[in-house]
């Protein structure tokens, strides 16, 4: 592994375990969970043009992945808990869905929800080591320990270190309908049918990578 491949995946580790310290699940030890608590309150407040990311959708997701395993490996019965569970799942992620819900343009439907269940952030293929990339880098970690991602991302594009933000949507509304038909398809015994609503749902996911300058806005709801 070159010098610079070295640097990159320290770059994309620190961050990626700093954003989903801010964003989704706890990553740091049971001891630092209170502190992570009030960060998190703080940042909610201050941080509102960084993405955050929906657990609710995250499970959703994996949860629609677990019926079709479960109907594939043929066990209707887990398949059913699993359908439920997303039912319930995003029903509480349309609940929130102002929290989430990004303002995307690209493939998008009209009237829908999207709201991101991952991200990741990554250097750019551009990036040459140096001394000073690395004084950055240094400082972006100080930040993390904090669970300050924004000022990390900030400290990162003063040093140069281009960084890109990677998200994966799934379309509320329309995920709900194709939830619901295949839970409801399982206890019918139509397990190749709530198969296929099941598989729409993950057909309909938007990929879409940004710019740390061009994160789009939380949508804005009328």
């Amino acid at each position: 592994m070159s010098n610079k491949t070295i640097i990159a995946a320290a770059v994309v580790a620190a961050l990626s375990t700093g954003m989903l310290a801010t964003v989704t699940t706890p990553a740091f030890a049971a001891d630092d969970q209170a502190k992570s608590t009030t960060t998190q309150a703080q940042q909610n407040s201050a941080e509102q043009d960084l993405i955050k990311v929906s657990e609710d959708a995250l499970m959703t997701m994996r949860n629609i992945r677990g019926a079709r395993l479960s109907i594939f490996n043929g066990s209707p019965d887990k398949a059913q808990v699993f359908a439920d569970a997303a039912a319930t799942r995003v029903a509480a992620t349309l609940a929130d869905a102002d929290k989430y819900a990004l303002d995307v343009k690209k493939s998008v439907k009209d009237g829908d929800e999207y709201v991101p269940f991952n991200a990741s952030l990554a250097v750019t293929e551009t990036m040459v080591p140096s001394a000073e990339k690395m004084k950055h880098i240094a400082k972006a970690n100080e930040h993390l320990h904090k669970g300050e991602t924004k000022k990390a991302l900030e400290v990162l594009k003063l040093g140069d270190v281009n960084v890109a933000l990677t998200t994966e949507l799934v379309p509320l509304k329309s995920a709900k309908v194709h939830i619901e038909d295949a839970a409801k398809l399982i206890g019918e015994g139509k397990y190749y049918e709530a198969n296929l609503a099941l598989k729409a749902v993950e057909d309909s996911i938007v990929i879409d990578t940004f710019d740390i300058d061009a994160i789009p806005k939380v949508k804005t709801h009328s």
